[in-house]
């Protein structure tokens, strides 16, 4: 069974995050929600605190298959200043594994030289 990690950073779009999350998780799909804050409660853009399910320094990504980083300001900025992630989706690029970015996540592949036409 293919596995995703979905990265939470303070300011994340709730609705981006916890829709995604959803839906995979009805369809059987393991998600692991993970924070890049060093906390396990996360902040949304609108101020609804999430219990992330690991911390990124915790978490064994390779066991992970697709990669989701939800959009919102400033949580689209600040997983833009994790290196730790940006180092992650690199790898994950150089491999040809799948990353979704939502809405203004795409600024973090951009900002790596990913975004192709």
């Amino acid at each position: 069974m293919k596995k995703v990690a979905l990265f939470l950073a303070d300011g994340f779009e709730e609705i981006e995050a916890l829709a995604t999350v959803d839906i995979l998780r009805r369809a059987q799909i393991p998600v692991t929600t993970v924070s890049v804050t060093g906390k396990k409660e996360v902040a949304g853009a609108h101020s609804i605190p999430v219990i992330a399910d690991s911390l990124f320094n915790e978490t064994d990504f390779s066991q992970v298959d697709y990669l989701v980083l939800p959009g919102g300001m400033p949580g689209a900025q600040h997983l833009n200043e994790h290196e730790g992630l940006k180092k992650l989706i690199t790898q994950f690029d150089k491999r040809g594994e799948p990353i979704a970015a939502i809405c203004a996540a795409p600024m973090v592949l951009g900002e790596l030289g990913l975004l192709r036409e």
